[in-house]
């Protein structure tokens, strides 16, 4: 009963957010507040140390709410200089067989905006791209979100790994012991980001071929087309996991997506263009007046058209940005060039607050939102020529489309952040602790399956892997460590699970839909990717479970 009553935030989070389809930014105040009662009265938490509580997830969020901002930002602009024009001219123009275009534009060139911007941009962008092409609506939006997958983990230049499992650093006393090493919490993050980037890697590479697959089968009736492109869906496949997990293992968690997938997309093109394992027939879609009336809604496939003035930015300016963003992303992480400790040396926030030993500070130069991402967008309207007047409108939009993120992060942090500290006053354990220890009981012994399937439900309710990280990360610890279970494949799994949940997590489901005219077939879209996800989690679980047993045993 008592693991009842501390679930119940996230219970109700989850009636009003799947039940009654509210958006979590709507949802969100009424778990905190749920959360602040459930707290104050069962677990007599004191009213200072409430306020410390949501101030420090207050604090928390605005350091995510930064980079958020600034790849809102970049998008924004690069809208409306033509540099999203530009990039997506310069990947439609390689071949004319779907199976390969579906590759390029869900796969690389979606895993890109997810490591550059994340938050659903990438659904969003490559879906409209692909009906513009000539493709179905329905197969655009499920390719694209399907596709939206392995490289969610690291998405936003990896805030679901450092951003989203921030709060254990609270938790967890530090240093801890980890297969004989000794490591503090920054390498407690990378380890964790290098574990799930393996399990993508013999997961999510096989995602090409699986899209592909669902393709031709709901155009043909079978999966024998997409068969025909298997080598090189697992080319384009592993090309991509293996640049992301090299880049995991020996730099961190920030970079994995955002450059594998500017390293994958270049040499993959080059490989097409060269006809490396492309089959000889080329494959198309029907004529247009022979598609299933499911195919297609509001948004005719094809008929997009973008402003002549958008085609004068050239493919080397279209993409100069977001190298730059990498450049300096890598320059400023790898410890060569020794400029962490600088980065790092400004520190802003609030330490023992109010007396409680609650506390978060941010490091705002190390903080990829404002440095590369704000400094970058300054420097877009010069680059691209964009006038003063259509970058206004972009930073006016930014501002607006971050309000709901806001409001969500604020209230999501805030009801974690009690969640975690309700024991702290009194010595009992936490709601979060109890939840655990009810999970371990009943669950342990399996728990390296169930993980990822608590990840998916997060993103599926919250609609953001980073969020789900934060309102599970402290409950997967708590359980790993209740069970007996290795707590960084655990807490990578949860990783995990939030990034296969994004192909079915209502918010994307909704935008992908809306940008491509399927307002109202929300419901098809994620009964189709409903078993990948699944799948996804699962497999995942098993091969963590393995690789933990026989090849990590002493890992935390």
């Amino acid at each position: 009963m008592l693991a009842l009553l501390a679930a119940l935030p996230i219970i109700i989070v989850g009636v009003l957010m799947i039940g009654y389809m509210w958006p979590a930014s709507k949802a969100m105040p009424f778990g905190w507040l749920s959360a602040l009662i459930i707290a104050g009265i069962g677990w007599g938490m004191p009213v200072k140390w409430l306020s410390a509580a949501t101030i420090g997830g207050v604090i928390n969020a605005l350091s995510i709410l930064l980079i958020v901002f600034g790849a809102l930002l970049i998008l924004q602009l690069m809208k409306k200089s033509g540099g999203v024009y530009g990039i997506s001219h310069s990947m439609t123009s390689i071949s004319v067989d779907r199976r390969v275009q579906v590759i390029i534009i869900a796969w690389l060139m979606g895993s890109f905006f997810e490591g550059a911007a994340g938050f659903g941009t990438p659904a969003a962008v490559a879906a409209p791209l692909l009906v513009g092409m000539g493709f179905p609506p329905l197969i655009a939006a499920t390719s694209a979100l399907i596709a939206d997958s392995t490289a969610v983990t690291f998405g936003a230049v990896g805030v679901p790994i450092w951003g989203g499992f921030a709060a254990l650093e609270n938790l967890i006393e530090f240093p801890i012991q980890s297969m004989g090493v000794s490591i503090e919490f920054s390498q407690f993050l990378h380890n964790i980001g290098a574990f799930s980037a393996l399990l993508h890697f013999l997961v999510g590479s096989f995602i090409p071929l699986i899209i592909v697959l669902l393709m031709t089968r709901i155009v043909d009736g079978s999966f024998k087309k997409g068969l025909e492109v298997l080598p090189l869906a697992l080319f384009g496949g592993f090309i991509f996991t293996i640049c992301q997990f090299s880049i995991a293992y020996f730099v961190g968690p920030e970079l994995p997506s955002l450059l594998g997938s500017l390293i994958a997309l270049p040499v993959f093109i080059f490989a097409v263009s060269r006809g490396f394992l492309v089959p000889d027939k080329k494959w198309d879609f029907p004529a247009h007046d022979q598609w299933d009336e499911s195919w297609e809604g509001e948004i005719k496939a094809g008929e997009q058209d973008v402003d002549a003035a958008q085609k004068q930015v050239g493919t080397f300016k279209a993409w100069l940005p977001y190298a730059l963003i990498g450049l300096i992303l890598l320059v400023g992480r790898l410890e060569i060039f020794n400029l962490t400790p600088l980065l790092k040396s400004w520190t802003v926030g609030w330490t023992n607050i109010f007396g409680t030993g609650i506390g978060k500070v941010i490091t705002p130069f190390y903080n990829p939102g404002v440095f590369p991402f704000i400094f970058v967008a300054l420097l877009i309207p010069a680059l691209h020529g964009l006038d003063s007047s259509k970058t206004k409108e972009a930073w006016k939009e930014t501002f607006k489309m971050i309000q709901p993120a806001a409001i969500a992060l604020f209230f999501a942090l805030g009801m974690v952040y009690i969640m975690m500290n309700s024991g702290g006053a009194t010595g009992e354990d936490s709601m979060l602790l109890v939840m655990a220890e009810f999970a371990a009981a009943t669950l342990g012994s399996i728990w390296y399956l169930v993980a990822p399937l608590v990840g998916i439900l997060g993103a599926f309710i919250s609609g953001s892997n980073t969020t789900s990280d934060i309102m599970f990360g402290p409950f997967q610890y708590g359980t790993a460590v209740a069970s007996g279970t290795a707590v960084t494949p655990t807490l990578a799994l949860q990783a995990l699970g939030g990034a296969a949940g994004n192909m079915i997590c209502i918010h994307n489901v909704v935008a992908a839909a809306t940008t491509v005219g399927l307002v109202g077939k929300e419901g098809l879209i994620i009964r189709k990717n409903l078993a990948v996800s699944l799948f996804y989690g699962l497999a995942a679980g098993a091969l963590a479970w393995i690789i933990t047993i026989f090849f990590m045993p002493g890992i935390f």
